[in-house]
């Protein structure tokens, strides 16, 4: 998707800025208000600016989602004795001698912390579908970043992609042989499917170690160049971003 969407030629610079700082001001300010916004901004940037399917774009959004709903249902409520008077109750359930209640309090900070942690997320990943790796090792090397960092993160980007088609291939073969018909063998499968993809995965990543090591590579990465030039309507379209985040945020 990083390759096909409609915001792959604007300079990794200006992607980097954009998703930066919107991300530091939701991450700063965390207001309910300010986090909604930053949300919306980023994916009516990513389906209308960028192209990116619909679809495509509410199944990448469901992983995190998720993983933040158990993360705040375990902070969200607490448990107390039934006999222990607790003040600033918003909602309760009675369980023998426990009480399991929800407070306004915890309830407000939980609400920040999922609708700040969704904003950062879309920051994420309007920056990961709409910039190449190139542009990614590009704006890497411009920071400063050590190359140590940058080979990981460039080994680490390219191996996602190894074991997602590498699970991919092993679920449809399972599929086609009626593996996931049934409890007993949809669990039985599911564990010949992690193995499937350990061993798959290692053996990709000592081929490619091989490759590596045949062509003299001693560790550094080579300077990668851009082709795309600045724009100034991006740069104004990012500090009036930035302007609406903050006054909204005041506001409210």
């Amino acid at each position: 998707m990083a390759y096909c969407n409609a915001l792959r030629h604007v300079h990794p610079l200006e992607k980097g800025s954009f998703a930066a700082s919107l991300l530091f001001l939701s991450l700063l300010l965390k207001n309910p208000a300010s986090s909604i916004l930053v949300f919306a901004l980023m994916s009516m940037v990513l389906l209308i600016g960028a192209k990116i399917p619909l679809f495509y774009y509410l199944k990448l959004l469901l992983f995190p989602f998720f993983f933040l709903l158990v993360s705040i249902l375990v902070i969200l409520f607490s448990v107390t004795p039934i006999d222990l008077k607790v003040l600033d109750v918003l909602t309760q359930v009675e369980i023998g001698n426990w009480r399991i209640y929800i407070s306004s309090g915890k309830a407000e900070r939980v609400s920040e912390l999922f609708l700040s942690a969704m904003a950062g997320i879309s920051c994420m990943y309007f920056f990961i579908l709409t910039t190449p790796i190139q542009q990614m090792i590009w704006l890497l090397q411009k920071i400063r970043l050590p190359s140590l960092f940058i080979e990981l993160f460039v080994i680490i980007y390219r191996f996602i992609f190894v074991l997602m088609n590498n699970m991919n291939e092993v679920r449809i073969a399972q599929t086609s042989r009626l593996g996931y018909r049934g409890m007993k063998r949809s669990f039985s499968s599911l564990a010949q499917l992690i193995t499937s993809i350990f061993i798959k995965s290692l053996k990709t990543a000592q081929d490619v170690q091989r490759a590596i090591d045949s062509r003299g590579n001693n560790g550094d990465f080579h300077e990668v160049e851009v082709q795309q030039s600045y724009n100034k309507r991006n740069w104004l379209g990012i500090g009036c971003f930035v302007i609406i985040v903050s006054i909204v945020t005041f506001v409210f």
